[in-house]
Order: structure tokens, then C-alpha cells, then sequence
């Protein structure tokens, strides 16, 4: 109920400001031939009262050129009830196509918090464990401090005050998703100099834990190092595989 809040400067409420941005991002992707998409909602079956803790359904499933049905489901639905984020999570990792050549990315759209005792850090974290899907992105709607906080151990976390906001929340992690990210890594001697190379390194998931790349670096004829394609939606801890290992945490 609380996505019928008005919300920003225009008098819309959250839900309906939430459709129309969606809508246009959909629209907006309806050109590029290598992204699919899919729509599943939650809290749009059942009334509040009825503490229903397994609402949610895939109204729309992964397919090329499906964007007027999401757009047209976007525009059919309506908020009522709960917020089980950990169960609609669970049932998402099964919405994907099974093919390791594709990167599977959630965007989660919520005003509020878990409201059915499960735990959403530890599925999210177990899914990505699993490489179902990389770290999510969610967008909270005008969400208290103590609220957003819950979802740090989630995903990637962007609060959106009003409409402004939510827009460019949604272009932010549509981009992140979309576009390559590049970087070099410059390893320097115990004076500075740029002589270090022939070295193992590892970037490691900051989230799961787990290695996400490793090469060898190396350098080029005139002394520059390679660069290398990483994704950017992750953060990592970067580990220089020297005796001792020299290690930097939280790169962005």
C-alpha cells in the first residue's frame, strides 16, 4: 500500500512514477539486439490482510522483443500486499536461461524492507556464489536511512528520492550493466619505478569471496601495461601475487 504514496513535485504516486520510468527504460533497450529481458513482480496478488509471504510471479519471461508486453503488464499491475523480497529472489534465479555466455543481471525495485522474515543478504549472496546472477542492483523509492542500510549486504543500494532520482538510479544501473569497463593495473618497485611486471594478479569478488579474474601482467614494448576488460558492477579486492602478496582492497 505504501506505492500509493504521493511522491516527488508532480502529485504521482510511487508506483505510477515507477511504471512510467520503467516503461521508458524498456522502450529505450527495445534496439539493442543483446539484451533480454524479463518482469517479475511482487506484492500485486493478494490483499495486505491475507499475509500472503509467496506472491510474486514472472508476468513477463526472458525473450527477444518482448518490450510492449512488459510495458503493457508495467501498466497492468497494481501494489496490495507484502514485500517478500527473499522469496521473489529465489524464484528470479530460476527465471534466467541456462547459458554461461550471458551475463544475468536483477535490478530490484522496492520502497521498503523484507516484510516476511526471510533473509535477503544470504540468498543474494548464495546466488551469486552460485554465478546465477552478479550483484544486484536495488533502487529504493524515498527509503528511511535505517531502512536502505538493510539492503548494503543485498546488492549495489541507490536511494531515489523523487522521480529526478529514480530516473537516473535506473539509467546508472542500466549502463553499469551494459557498457565494458576497462583498467590496467600499474605495478611500481620500492622506488617508483615502473619496472615490475611478469606478475601474477587476482581480482577477487569483494561480495562472494571468490576470484572473478586473474592474468599475468605484463608490459608492452614501451613499458605500459596491458589492459584488461573487468566487470564493472563489481567491487573487488585486488591481490598482487608477489612474497609477500601486496594487496588493495575495495576497488571500485
Amino acid at each position: 500500500g505504501s506505492m500509493l504514496a504521493k511522491w516527488g513535485a508532480g502529485g504521482q504516486n510511487r508506483m505510477d512514477a515507477a511504471k512510467r520510468i520503467l516503461g521508458d527504460i524498456v522502450d529505450s533497450l527495445a534496439s539493442n539486439n543483446n539484451v533480454e529481458l524479463a518482469l517479475r513482480v511482487y506484492g500485486h496478488q493478494y490483499p495486505k490482510k491475507q499475509n500472503v509471504c509467496n506472491d510474486t510471479k514472472l508476468e513477463v519471461s526472458f525473450s527477444k522483443g518482448n518490450h510492449k508486453q512488459i510495458i503493457a503488464k508495467l501498466n497492468d499491475i497494481n501494489p496490495k500486499g507484502n514485500t517478500p523480497i527473499t522469496f521473489a529472489l529465489e524464484k528470479a534465479a530460476n527465471d534466467f536461461p541456462i547459458d554461461v555466455t550471458y551475463r544475468n543481471i536483477i535490478i530490484l525495485i522496492t520502497d521498503g524492507i523484507e516484510s516476511c522474515d526471510g533473509d535477503p543478504c544470504s540468498t543474494s549472496l548464495a546466488l551469486q556464489k552460485k554465478s546465477i546472477f552478479l550483484k544486484p542492483f536495488i533502487i529504493g523509492l524515498g527509503m528511511t536511512r535505517e531502512d536502505a542500510a538493510q539492503f548494503d549486504c543485498v546488492g549495489k543500494f541507490i536511494n531515489a528520492t523523487d522521480r529526478k532520482e529514480l530516473i537516473k538510479a535506473l539509467t546508472e544501473s542500466v549502463h553499469q550493466s551494459l557498457d565494458k569497463t576497462t583498467t590496467t593495473v600499474e605495478l611500481l618497485d620500492s622506488k617508483g619505478g615502473k619496472t615490475i611486471s611478469n606478475i601474477n594478479v587476482t581480482f577477487i569478488n569483494k561480495f562472494t569471496k571468490l576470484p572473478a579474474y586473474e592474468f599475468i601482467h605484463h608490459r608492452d614494448k614501451n613499458g605500459r601495461p596491458d589492459t584488461v576488460e573487468i566487470d564493472g558492477i563489481l567491487d573487488y579486492d585486488l591481490i598482487v601475487n608477489t612474497i609477500p602478496p601486496v594487496i588493495l582492497r575495495n576497488v571500485k
